[in-house]
């Protein structure tokens, strides 16, 4: 994953179909990088919410 692609994140909750979600990915390659610049990326992207996600069906699940 490279850090200009992280448009979208998810915390991740531990639920089935959650877990290895390429959205939780990038909330982890997130926490990897220094404050500054993840702060500035976190700022752009959006966060997706994990329990109306799961609700919706999962419509940002997206295989790793």
């Amino acid at each position: 994953m490279n850090e200009n692609g992280i448009t979208h994140y998810c915390l991740g909750n531990g639920e089935p179909k959650c877990d290895g979600c390429k959205q939780e990915k990038n909330w982890q390659t997130l926490n990897q990088m220094p404050d500054t610049l993840r702060k500035a990326l976190q700022a752009q992207a959006q966060r997706i919410d994990s329990f109306g996600c799961i609700i919706s069906g999962r419509p940002w699940y997206v295989a790793a």
